[in-house]
């Protein structure tokens, strides 16, 4: 990663043009520094949230998601640890001399006392282990200063302790220190507020372009925090302000349509994935035919901006740069079919299995419905005589009628 290079200009207009060249060569880093210096010079000569500084935390909020990228797909985790075992082994090596001073201190201590009863005799010995007896915890409690300064001294943190210091330095650091990421969605959610009081003053089209710059970036910066819904709904809001601006095949519809199949398919919204890289195809197609026309490429708008901003920009170039990314949305486009069919082949397995446990359950029902039955017709008699029923329901029915023609009379 490069060094920012020293900025002698103080003016945040030359700020953000020399901030917008590093982010153009993808120099993220040095692009970071310089857009925080204009942002800081903007907002303390009009405001925090004065129009002045809406394209300066734009490009600021680009540079943060552009470093951000560049953090989590190149440096990755850190290696623990490093510079920590030399500085274990001398707190080491500093406990082992610790305790072999204090050791001495002992056995010194023991061979005076020994000494004392040697030189003593007989009584004065027996006099001097009892006195020596009572006297040891009260001894040991009170020591001399020199030695109640080393064993202070002793019970200091050492270089491990330090450790453990400084790691909770540097994880109160991390905590106060603000991701790139949130800290890119800030600034051009700020951005965005501003920019749309710009274009409902009636800012015109370059504040609505710029609006939709916000809006897009909003969503890449949804896409990277992995909440896909709100990224879909940022890049759709920015679509609808570029189909205002520009013309059907321009370039950039093209890739917001791509951003938000992209989106869709990380959502495993395949239908909408789908569609949506259709119509990026379906643009880059319609671009190329206009591009290899001399005539229509000749008069058109968006060649005359590119070659005027760009001085490497040629035609030939943007067609040879379309067709390399046609295949890759080609491919894009068969994979999420893949993915569809795979999907509703799971599902439709879940709902209806096809190990055949349905039909088979229904068959196998038949059957016992079946086997049932014939086995009752073999055990039971069979029925060869139903007259008496049908003389029961006869004479119910013959009943049932007099009672009726009983009725009658006694109406008439």
């Amino acid at each position: 990663m490069s060094e920012a290079p020293v900025v002698s200009t103080t003016t945040p207009t030359e700020l953000l043009a020399t901030g917008r060249r590093h982010l153009a060569v993808r120099d993220y880093t040095a692009a970071t520094e310089v857009l925080a210096g204009a942002c800081e010079a903007l907002a303390a000569e009009h405001g925090d949230t004065a129009d002045q500084c809406a394209e300066a935390y734009l490009w600021y909020g680009k540079a943060l998601l552009g470093l951000s990228r560049e953090e989590s797909g190149v440096l990755g985790d850190g290696v623990p640890g490093s510079g920590n075992a030399d500085e274990e082994d001398e707190g080491n090596e500093e406990g082992d001399d610790n305790g072999d001073a204090e050791n001495g201190k002992d056995e010194n201590g023991k061979d005076e006392e020994s000494e004392k009863v040697v030189t003593n005799g007989g009584a004065e010995k027996s006099e001097a282990e009892s006195t020596t007896k009572d006297e040891e915890p009260a001894a040991s409690s009170i020591k001399p200063e020199g030695e109640a300064e080393a064993d202070a001294e002793a019970e200091q943190p050492g270089p491990s302790n330090g450790e453990v210091d400084e790691s909770t330095a540097e994880d109160a650091e991390d905590e106060n220190d603000v991701d790139n990421l949130q800290l890119a969605w800030e600034m051009l959610e700020l951005s965005r507020s501003i920019l749309e009081k710009r274009v409902t003053a009636g800012g015109g089209d370059a504040a609505r372009a710029a609006l939709a710059d916000a809006h897009l970036a909003l969503g890449e910066v949804a896409l990277e925090s992995e909440t896909y819904d709100k990224a879909v709904v940022d890049m759709q809001s920015c679509l609808e302000l570029q189909k205002e601006l520009y013309r059907s095949d321009d370039r950039r519809i093209a890739e917001t349509h791509y951003q938000i199949g992209l989106a869709n398919s990380l959502a495993s919204n395949f239908e909408d994935a789908i569609t949506h890289f259709k119509n990026a195809a379906n643009i880059l197609e319609t671009r190329i035919a206009t591009l290899e026309n001399p005539t229509a490429a000749k008069d058109d708008a968006t060649v005359k901006k590119y070659s005027a901003n760009d001085p490497f920009y040629t035609v030939d170039g943007e067609i040879k740069e379309l067709k390399e990314l046609l295949p890759e949305i080609r491919e894009k486009i068969h994979d999420m079919m893949d993915y569809k069919a795979e999907t509703i082949k799971r599902v439709r397995e879940t709902l209806c299995p096809s190990n055949g446990d349905g039909a088979s359950s229904s068959s196998n029902g038949g059957g016992l419905i079946s086997s049932s039955s014939g086995a009752s017709s073999s055990t039971a008699k069979p029925i060869s005589n139903i007259s008496h029923l049908i003389k029961r329901k006869r004479k119910s029915s013959e009943g049932a009628a007099d009672e009726g023609s009983a009725a009658k009379r006694t109406n008439t």
